[in-house]
């Protein structure tokens, strides 16, 4: 993921040390979360902190880490975490959360989130179902059924661009629901908003 003058999203937000860090603490919030911390229920700390870095590498090489091919070709997507499709908006819950209180600039926050929200393959198991309450999401601030929709392509890591064309919509009317979105949940960012979204199992 690079910008216009080319510089990655790894060199932009200070490269392994930052990205690391976010990761191995929504990796230890997973572990010890109350929905989450028995899909490593005898893991041992050595297993659970090779597992750790491999995650670590693979958002590391999707922010634009140069990474040797022959190491990328030893990580796998079904050795890395693993945890149900039902657990998977608390998942984005916590990224969302985790980036919220870095000290990332509101525009790498949004791109680094985009890259943990993408990382569904490599986080859930194909064998579970959805939560079957992302049905009856609860939103108590009056989102419209397409505001729903918009919101919900956020905290599954779009970009307004994706978003318009997998809702036959323009760029700007997107933005236009965005500024809605924002307005009635009382958020500032897409990250607060998938966090938002996640916690009324809307991903």
């Amino acid at each position: 993921m690079t910008t216009a003058v080319g510089k990655s999203l790894y060199q932009r937000i200070g490269g392994y040390e930052v990205i690391a860090a976010v990761v191995d603490s929504l990796y230890q919030r997973m572990l010890n979360g109350p929905q989450t911390w028995y899909h490593w229920k005898g893991l041992s700390a050595d297993s659970r902190a090779v597992e750790c870095g491999l995650y670590i590498d693979l958002v590391c090489s999707a922010a634009g880490r140069p990474v040797d091919s022959q190491d990328l070709d030893k990580k796998t997507p079904n050795t890395v975490l693993g945890i149900g499709k039902v657990e998977w908006e608390y998942f984005v819950r916590l990224a969302a959360e985790e980036l919220d209180h870095s000290s990332l600039g509101d525009g790498e926050k949004e791109e680094l989130f985009c890259l943990l929200a993408r990382s569904k393959s490599t986080v859930t198991a194909a064998k579970q179902t959805s939560s079957p309450l992302s049905v009856f999401a609860a939103f108590p601030h009056e989102l419209s059924e397409r505001e729903k929709e918009v919101l919900r392509h956020v905290a599954m890591g779009k970009n307004n661009s994706e978003i318009a064309e997998e809702l036959f919509i323009s760029i700007n009317t997107v933005t236009r629901h965005l500024t809605n979105i924002f307005a009635k949940t009382s958020t500032r960012n897409r990250v607060q908003a998938a966090v938002y979204a996640a916690k009324r199992h809307f991903v």
